[in-house]
Parts: structure tokens; sequence; C-alpha cells
């Protein structure tokens, strides 16, 4: 390999001149078995430039050792500590990227179950591809050879990913925002981007399924998503594949309708004997730790004084100089032991870990499992996965089989305390009835299950746990099914405003959640233009725990003189803060500072009992939030004429059509023709132009102006292209109806149906006219003439948005597009989409100086 090669491509220089020569050996031989070796050692030598470290075996296996190595959909079960992480990622990159192998899909989607892990894992691999120069960031003039990594959490900005669908990229989110918009409702972003996100994450992408123990019913909507892709019915573009992987894999959860188990089983990557024969790998599966049964038990009888009684048991177990974590079942829990251990005013800091505080508050209290001196961390479950610390001291309270073997993994992990230094102390909870509440999260029988397997266990390191056979309760989930992914393709909400609940598919009962922040509104409504959360604000909880905290709000009300502190929610068709008694999953709220619930010492706890300090964030900037009626990209730096914003976007478009089969060119091309035609009606021209008098003599498609408001209530000028495009388009151009909806659908708000909008109401002169997205019937629009389209001057017709074919044969609006989702499948319909529309922003964005575009 030439030296120039080596650096294009980001290698370090060899590290010892006996790999060296190997590598030059292999060169000169042509035989399949040394190009092999030389594959391997290129490998190896690709994964210690990234982490520093050579490969275990499974990570070189993982990778393939053949150029042409195909991804496909596998488990990967292998101990705490052993680096999945960075197999997988590197994996990826050396097929994709090092090696450009087009087996291998574009995008990397890499699914955890929590936050802290998201943040912890990003960070790694940005690391990695610095190290070989293959991050992409805002600072690089150009993406071509980099790889994009982006975040997808509450409040966490994105960027412009899913306008650059052609570019490589890795996409590391929470289980809550990353399954959601698989399944194109996405939590916590612009319910009209919603189907950006679904297409790009269900064509061409590798799923990973990180900590698959901590994921609940995740797993199985997991499973039926890799079945559904794989299904001939819906086809994906390009391969999309998934890898389970977790420590305490269950293999059978896989197994699901839409998701049967191969004849032969699915492939499964696990240590083999090369693995076993490192010193490393041998410390950690050999590594001693002694099991012993807890003085303290948690039981009806002693749970008023439980906390108390455990933060003095552990106080005196404590280890100088060492790490001692507690481990309990719920947040409550935690915050109630770790108040009492800051009340014994020990010298050794205090930790508290779990996943309902904001992130500068989560970062401070886990500060101190980072630390090396003495320290105690009070956790809960979020401590079971991608944390590499160990405990010489590790206290667990009774938790299903699989939770407690990822607990086992944080004590002695690297097998450095020898002998009986490293302990773990077991707490027994006493369950009368299999519904008591001390039992939560989870089920009684799953932890009667884990306190058989104690009986005759004296050591739980993982040679040990190797000889334990625990057969786990198999608990029923629901399962979601093709016909709810067919149905969750049509975005528009219901007449009530709402949505199709998907939450039971994403998280189990009480572990799906909400998303709260909080602004000194001073007992005010927010405002219209009251600026969205930050990440900085969010904070996570659950929604079985938010309810209760508005029911106390409510009952607080009856007081005299008590103040009205409800929670508001955006309503993105009336453009403005409503407020709310009920709480749905994934939905972000915004409280008044006054309601309290959070504390920055103990996170969230939905009552007034501490200080609840929640104003000591920086002021976001007031960009306002998304909206029906929105027609920002059409407010740029400068004035824009239609004919040349159109030629922006054909050229836009001519960038993406090699993701795309051939025949599927001169459909966008006539989409991107024709996408904004409607913008020539008379009320958004005069929108635009605003009595500039002197503009008129033009059709614009962007202003110069600030800002601007339609005088028709929730006009869509994108709806008024179709329909122009179906009465006056070259009647021989074949997907006459694939343009029309790829016209429509180019701001996420037009799609599969058509219907009035409440308070969507035809003026009082034509009370039975057809009214639509601000479209009266008959209303005039055109002549248009520029290079590629000619529209005369036409009426409107509305005829399309009837239910049922028409006298004159026509097929409704509805029945056109249900043709083309049954046609091509909700994946493919939705990707081809979301290139119209990324092509539309990308010009936009280029039009007025900046680098992203909005929806």
């Amino acid at each position: 390999m030439k030296p120039a090669k080596e650096k294009q491509r980001g290698f370090r220089p060899w590290r010892d001149a006996k790999t060296q020569a190997v590598h030059d050996q292999a060169i000169r031989s042509n035989t399949s078995g040394r190009r092999r070796i030389m594959s391997r050692l290129l490998f190896d030598t690709f994964f210690q430039s990234a982490t520093g470290n050579l490969p275990y075996d499974y990570q070189s296996r993982l990778a393939g050792g053949n150029a042409r190595t195909e991804c496909r959909s596998q488990l990967i079960s292998i101990p705490t500590g052993l680096g999945k992480t960075a197999a997988v990622v590197l994996a990826w990159l050396w097929n994709r990227i090092q090696s450009e192998n087009p087996k291998w899909p574009r995008r990397l989607v890499y699914c955890l179950p929590m936050r802290s892990l998201v943040e912890q894992t990003g960070s790694e691999v940005k690391r990695w591809l610095t190290a070989h120069g293959l991050l992409w960031d805002k600072k690089s003039e150009t993406r071509k050879g980099k790889v994009g990594v982006h975040i997808l959490m509450g409040g966490e900005e994105a960027g412009e990913w899913d306008i650059f669908p052609e570019e490589n990229a890795i996409l590391i989110g929470t289980q809550d925002m990353l399954l959601s918009r698989a399944l194109n409702r996405g939590y916590g972003m612009s319910r009209y981007r919603w189907p950006m996100h679904f297409a790009l994450l269900n064509n061409d992408a590798l799923w990973i399924m990180d900590e698959t123990q901590l994921m609940g019913v995740g797993v199985e909507t997991s499973a039926q998503l890799d079945g559904f892709r794989h299904d001939t019915e819906m086809p994906t573009f390009g391969l999309c594949q998934t890898w389970w992987m977790s420590a305490t894999l269950e293999s059978t959860r896989l197994a699901t309708v839409d998701h049967p188990r191969p004849q032969d089983g699915w492939p499964f990557v696990r240590l083999e004997k090369n693995d076993l024969s490192r010193d490393d790998v041998k410390a950690r599966v050999c590594a001693a730790k002694h099991l012993a049964p807890c003085d303290i038990t948690l039981s009806a009888a002693t749970k008023s004084s439980y906390a108390k009684q455990l933060a003095e048991w552990v106080s005196k177990q404590h280890q100088p100089e060492s790490l001692t974590l507690i481990v309990v079942n719920n947040v409550g829990r935690a915050q109630e032991v770790y108040w009492q251990l800051k009340k014994l005013k020990l010298a050794d800091p205090i930790g508290l870990i779990h996943s309902r505080f904001r992130s500068d508050d989560r970062k401070k209290h886990g500060a101190p499992l980072r630390d090396q001196d003495g320290r105690i961390v009070v956790a809960t479950q979020a401590v079971e996965a991608g944390v590499d610390v160990s405990a010489r001291t590790l206290v667990t309270e009774l938790a299903p089989w699989s939770s407690l073997v990822q607990r086992f993994g944080r004590c002695n992990r690297r097998g450095e305390f020898k002998g009986n230094e490293a302990r773990i102390y077991w707490i027994n909870i006493e369950i009368k009835d299999e519904n008591e509440a001390l039992a939560s999260p989870y089920e009684a029988e799953e932890l009667a299950i884990a306190r058989k397997a104690f009986k005759t266990l004296e050591d739980a390191g993982p040679e040990s746990l190797q000889n334990v056979s625990v057969k786990e309760r198999r608990l029923i989930r629901p399962v979601i099914r093709r016909k709810d992914i067919v149905e969750l393709f049509d975005t528009t909400p219901d007449l009530a405003g709402h949505d199709l609940d998907i939450s039971r598919y994403i998280r189990d009962g009480d572990d799906i959640d909400v998303q709260v922040f909080w602004r000194n509104l001073g007992g005010r409504p927010p405002a219209p233009a009251e600026p969205k959360a930050t990440r900085e604000e969010l904070c996570r909880v659950s929604l079985p725990r938010f309810r209760e905290f508005l029911d106390r709000l409510r009952k607080a009300e009856s007081k005299a003189g008590a103040p009205k502190l409800r929670a508001h929610v955006w309503n993105q068709l009336n453009e403005k803060w409503e407020e709310t008694s009920t709480a749905r999953a994934g939905v972000t709220y915004l409280l008044d500072v006054r309601a309290g619930g959070y504390s920055t010492e103990l996170g969230w706890f939905g009552a007034a009992k501490f200080d609840p300090d929640v104003s000591a964030l920086a002021q976001p900037k007031r960009t306002g939030a998304a909206a029906y009626s929105d027609n920002r990209l059409s407010f740029q730096r400068a004035w824009v004429k239609l004919s040349d914003h159109t030629q922006h976007v054909v050229n836009e478009m001519g960038k993406l059509l090699p993701l795309v089969p051939a025949q599927f060119a001169d459909a966008f091309t006539n989409a991107a023709r024709w996408h904004d035609v409607g913008k020539a009606h008379a009320a958004f021209q005069k929108m635009l132009i605003q009595g500039d008098t002197e503009r008129r003599t033009e059709i614009w498609a962007k202003s110069a102006n600030a800002t601007g408001r339609c005088e028709r209530c929730f006009f869509r000028h994108e709806f008024a292209s179709a329909l122009a495009w179906l009465q006056n388009g070259p009647r021989n151009a074949p997907e006459r109806d694939l343009i029309a909806y790829l016209i429509a659908a180019h701001h996420g708000k037009v799609r599969l149906s058509i219907r009035s909008l409440p308070g969507e109401e035809p003026p009082p002169e034509r009370p039975d006219a057809r009214i639509a997205r601000g479209i009266l019937q008959d209303d005039p629009i055109g002549p248009v003439e520029f290079d590629g389209l000619s529209l005369p001057g036409i009426s409107l017709d509305l005829l399309l948005m009837e239910i049922g074919q028409q006298a004159n044969g026509t097929p409704s609006w509805l029945g056109r597009m249900i043709a083309l989702r049954n046609r091509y499948g909700p994946f493919q319909l939705a990707y081809l989409e979301s290139l119209l529309r990324a092509a539309d922003m990308r010009a936009s964005a280029a039009e007025s100086g900046l680098k992203g575009g909005e929806s």
C-alpha cells in the first residue's frame, strides 16, 4: 500500500517491522489465504489506530476478513467490558467507509435505552472517527468521504442529516427517539418532518440495538421492523439490517410473528477460543466476586425505615479509597437512600445516578462515579449498561436475572481485586402479593425466579455465572403488526387533533416517558413566541408519575388563593401553547417554575418538598416552534424568482437521483419543476410582496421581507401545486399520481388524506364551496411560464377531496394515494418523498446563505 493512500484513508504508520513484513508478504502472494491475512492485519491496524488497542478476535470476525462481506442481521452476545460498541462501530466503518463495500448500509443507527448512554457513545464514536480523519463537522467544507455523527434525543439539535441522504452518517439516540421515528411518530420533533426520519431509518440503514435487556417491548418492536424490512410486500431501498447486542441476550424474544426464527437459528457472535486465550479477557472472565445476602430486607414492614437502615449499613461496609455502588429498582428509593447517606456526613463524596435529571445536573451527580478516590454512588438501572466502572463493593436489590447479571458486571470489572476483596450483597424484597408495589417496575414472578437462583450461588463472576441456568419468565408484550405500520404512514391527526398512540410499542408500562421543562412565566400563559426547549432544560419523567403530578396541580387549585399552574403543550395547528390536564407519551410539556416538581439535588420528585431551583439556565434563543401555516422558508435574505428557485431544486434533485432506480428520473424531474407552482396563487404572492407594487411584475418563490402571514388560513401552496399538475401536467407523463404525491408532500403537511381543517370555513358568499388547506373551489392560478413548464391560467378543482370515485370516473385523492402506498410500500414511498424534500431544503438553504433547512 502506498504511503499516500494510507494517509488518504486515515491509516497511522505500521506499529512494528514484523507486522509490516507479513503485510508485504501478503501483497506479494496472490493466494486467497494470504489476502485474508492481509485484510485481517489491515483491520487490526485500523482498529488500533482508532482505539489504541488491538482488537479481540470476535471484533475482527465481526468486521469480516473479505472486503465483499455482506452485512446481515445477527445477534451479538459478549460479556460486559469487552468493547461491543467499538466492535460494531468500527466493523461498519471498516466495511462501509474504509473498504467501500456497497453491501453495507450508508447509515449506522445506534439505539440505546438511556440518554446517558447516548452521550457517552457519541463521544467515543467521534473520538474514533477523529483518529482516522473521518469525522464531518460543520466546519468542514465538504461531506465527501466524511461521516457525520448526529445525536437524536430530546432537546438535541441533530443537524440537517436528513437532507443529505446520500452521505454516510452515524445516528445515535434513545429507543424513544429512534423507534418512534421508525414508526413515523417521532417524539420531540416537528411532526411535519416525521416522514423524512421514517424513510431514512427504514431504508439503507444498519440498526444496532444495544443493551437489549433494558429495552422491554422495544426488542420485539425492533424484531418486527426487521421482519417487515425483509418482506417483499414492504420493500426498502438498500439493505436495512439489525444487530441485537447484550451480555444477557434472550434470543427467544426475537422470534415474533413476522420475524420467525430461521431454521438454522440466527447468526450469533460469541467469544471463542482465540478470545479467551488473551490475558485481559481471562482477567475479566475469571474475576472473583463474592456473593452474599445483605442484612437489610425490603418489605411492607420495613418500607418506612428501609432507606435509613440501608444507608447506615452501607456506611459500615464501604472500603476506603474504593467505589461502593448501590443499585435500587426505582428512582424514588434511590433518592431516599441518597438523602439518608447525605445526612450521615461521610468523608467520601456521595453520588446519585438516575434517568430523571436534567443533563447538567446528571453530569454533576454522576461525577463521583468517574473519580478514583473513595466514593459511594446510589443508582438505578441507569448503571446496568455502558458504564465502565469497577466497584469493590456492590449492593443491589433483587431484580430480574438479566438485570442482576448486568449489575454484577460493575463489580471487579477488570479483575483487579483478588480473593474475596470484591463483594456483592443482594437485598431480598419480600412480596406477599404478586401485585405488591414493592416489586415495581418488575413483576413479582421475575423476582422469585432470580431469588431461587441465589440459593446455591456464592460467587457472581462471569466464570461462575456460566454454570447458572435461569429460564426467565416470558412476558406477553404488544406486538406491532403490518397493518399498524401501514396505518401509521398517514400522519394526519384525527378530528380531535390526536395521533395513533405508539407508546406501547416503544417501552413497557411504567417505563413510558414524557419530557418536561420549566420557564419563569409569572403565572401567565406562555406567549406563542416562547422558545422551544433546549437539551439542557429537558427532564424525562415517567408517564404515570407525570399524570399523578398533574392531578396534584389540579387539586392544589381548589385551595383559596392558589395560583393556576397548568402544564402547557404546543399546538402546531393553532400555533399556540395550550393548557392541558392530560399527559401523552413522547410529548414535551412546559411548566411554570412555581409548579415545582424538580430539585437540582434529587432530580424529578413530583412534589414541592425541596426547593425546585430550575431557573439557573442560559436563556434559549427565541426561535419559536413548528406550525402548520409556517412559511419561514419562503422568507430569505433576498428575492428569488419562482423560475430560479425551481431550477435550483431541479439541480439539487439531479444530485440525489443515483440513490434510486433510473425509472424514477423523469418523475422526480417533473415533480421538481412543478413543486412550487402553487406559489403563483394570488394569496401567496400577496404575502411575499406585502404591498411592494414594483414586485408584482414577477412571480416570486422567496421574499427578502423578514416574515409574513398568508391571509388564507392554513394555506398550503404545495397542495395548489399538486392540483395544478393533475389538471394541466402532460397526460402522457408516467407516474402522474406519484408526481402529484411528491409535489404535495414536499413540506410534510399534505400527504395521504385531504379534508378541511378545524376552523376552516368557506366565505359567507359561497357557503357550499369546497375548501381545504386554504384552497377554495375554483381559485384561479397562473399563467406560469419558464423552462420545462407551461401552465396557462386555470381554476383549481377540489373534486379530488371527495371520498370515493367520482361520477366522471376520477379517483379521489385518498384513493390515488392509498394505491401508491400499497404499490411501493410505506418504506419506499416515504423515501421517494424525502428526496424531493431534501432537494428543496438544500436549494432554499443555499439561496439564503445558510447550511441547512427547516420544514
